[in-house]
């Protein structure tokens, strides 16, 4: 049984894969660009750009497992070229933004939700993994830090429950690897609430240096993160943020069911990651 990994350059991606590689399944990366994709576990990397379904045929064959990126637009066509190459069961990287409130008013809850709709109608065999908050969220602070210049936010106190990124692997990977799992929709966060300051302080701790955090208001935290991001996902991560402002919440509990162990802390993450911030 060969399972076929989307994603294989992102950093969730690539850890399903060293995962699956690590347990012993036979796997097939993925990659829009597989010649850029560099030297990976399993069989050569096949080229599937899941904006483009003429891809999908080929790096399908042979497939009975897929770890899935979100990909809305052409969901139903995968779902098709899915079932017509035999595939049995497709785990999702799914997000927590459609657990929200405004879901309805969320274009990362939409994106995903249009996938597991996609998935739920197909006879397929669905898990869908909704994560959270990422840790790997504070690599946006890499570069400040970097030049000492500490951070400057509109929502300093804002909340969330940053997951390890090899978290949401490994209960992809549990999901991947055996059936108990089908059908489930699996809710991953990290084992604490922490608010932004909260983090920007452990970060301090693993890297050596002071990290100091100032409060500006919204315009030029906006003007931050437009530098980087298209206005409309910036006023949704602001909205979020105000949202949570003084405000944490109980993490969940899927990590440890599902794995047998707590959720890694972000102060763990942090050392793993300190060299990106000094």
């Amino acid at each position: 049984m060969t399972i076929l990994v989307t994603g294989v350059r992102g950093r969730v991606g690539a850890a399903v894969l060293h995962q699956l590689h690590h347990a012993g399944a036979a796997v097939r990366p993925a990659s829009a660009d597989p010649d850029t994709a560099g030297a990976l576990p399993g069989e050569p990397p096949a080229h599937l750009d899941l904006a483009a379904p003429d891809t999908f045929t080929h790096a399908l064959k042979g497939i009975r497992k897929v770890f899935l990126y979100a990909r809305p637009d052409t969901a139903e066509r995968f779902v098709q070229e899915a079932t017509a190459a035999g595939v049995e069961h497709v785990v999702l990287f799914s997000s927590l933004a459609i657990d929200a409130d405004d879901a309805e008013d969320s274009p990362i809850a939409r994106q995903h939700q249009g996938v597991e709709d996609a998935l739920r109608g197909s006879g397929l065999g669905w898990t869908f993994v909704r994560a959270g908050a990422l840790a790997t969220n504070a690599l946006q602070w890499a570069a400040p830090i970097r030049a000492g210049q500490g951070l400057r936010l509109a929502y300093p106190d804002t909340y969330s429950e940053p997951v390890h990124e090899a978290d949401v692997a490994a209960v992809s990977t549990r999901a991947l690897l055996d059936d108990d799992h089908r059908g489930a929709v699996l809710r991953i966060t990290g084992p604490e609430s922490l608010s932004a300051r909260r983090q920007a302080e452990l970060i301090a701790a693993a890297v050596g240096v002071p990290v100091p955090v100032e409060r500006v208001d919204r315009a030029e935290h906006r003007a931050q993160l437009t530098a980087v991001l298209p206005e409309a996902i910036a006023d949704i991560l602001l909205d979020y943020q105000k949202d949570r402002d003084g405000r944490p919440r109980a993490p969940l509990p899927d990590v440890e069911r599902v794995l047998g162990r707590g959720a890694v802390t972000f102060a763990e993450w942090a050392r793993e990651h300190a060299a990106a911030f000094r």
